[in-house]
């Protein structure tokens, strides 16, 4: 009986064993000793780095284009050409070097004795093309004649530049009774006379101060 009992007690033992085994073949999940704690860290993912906007490149403006210089205008020689005559009557010499009588003139000597013998010059613009001036020039002498000229006058900025001027007539005749001479206004008005228009008896240049064709105005 005891030999009965020895055999069946084995395959108990061999039961229990093999089924130790197999509850521990079949966790495979590794055992976390007790108190130990696994952490898991993420390193956080730096931000991309932010562009620095560029600064706009400067824009060189365009360079401004020069203003075109205007040309003398026929008022503008014109009226040059009227001056040099005006400070030359009023023997303003300096004036008229400055306006163009150093252009003509080899020294300013000889300038100023070139209108030695005339009393007053009559300047008549006939026409006018950009900076030259045709011109009627008469001029009145010491002996109370009458010397007329004509040609043209360049002006440049203000200044005159060069001259084609020569005399067309011999010196006035005296004048005939048809045609009375007067000294001056005065005389004239006393005659009676006033508003000599250029043509009518009487008229005379160094009458005509401002050269419109009539003499002695009212």
């Amino acid at each position: 009986m005891s030999r009965l009992g020895h055999v069946g007690v084995v395959p108990l033992l061999v039961a229990a064993v093999i089924g130790v085994s197999g509850c521990g073949g079949s966790d495979s999940t590794p055992t976390q000793s007790p108190g130990t704690v696994t952490k898991t860290v993420t390193e956080p993912t730096p931000p991309p780095p932010e562009s620095t906007p560029s600064a706009p490149e400067p824009t060189t403006p365009a360079p401004a284009s020069p203003r075109p210089t205007a040309p003398p205008t026929v008022a503008d020689a014109s009226s040059v050409t009227r001056e040099y005559y005006a400070a030359i009557n009023a023997h303003n010499y300096r004036r008229a070097w400055d306006l163009g009588g150093k252009n003509l003139s080899g020294s300013y000597t000889a300038f100023v004795n070139g209108f030695a013998t005339t009393t007053r010059d009559t300047v008549h613009i006939l026409r006018a093309n950009g900076d030259a001036v045709s011109v009627r020039l008469e001029a009145t002498q010491t002996d109370s004649s009458l010397r007329v000229f004509e040609g043209t006058y360049t002006v440049h900025s203000g200044t005159i530049v060069a001259a084609d001027v020569r005399e067309v007539t011999a010196p006035e005749p005296l004048p005939s009774e048809a045609s009375p001479y007067y000294e001056n206004c005065d005389e004239a008005r006393a005659a009676g006379a006033v508003n000599i228009h250029e043509g009518e008896p009487g008229y005379a240049p160094h009458l005509d101060r401002d050269s419109d064709g009539v003499a002695c105005e009212t």
